[in-house]
């Protein structure tokens, strides 16, 4: 980590009475159980993966043919 960084870090952790360790582990921690809660269908529809339970083939053809018509 960059000298500054890390000043930056050590004067705001202390301004918040904590120690930078604790301030990156709460963060990690908070980061780790934000990763693992399932995506949102608003979100999941935007990354334009296909479900495992949706016949790829299928809806794609059907894309097609209503794209087509």
């Amino acid at each position: 980590m960059p000298e500054e960084d890390l000043a930056f870090l050590r004067a705001y952790s202390d301004a918040q009475g904590t120690s930078a360790e604790a301030f990156l582990a709460r963060h990690a921690h908070n980061l780790r159980r934000h990763l693992e809660l399932p995506a949102e269908d608003p979100v999941k529809a935007a990354t334009g993966i296909v479900s495992p339970s949706v016949g790829a083939r299928e809806a794609h053809r059907e894309q097609l043919d209503k794209k087509h018509r």
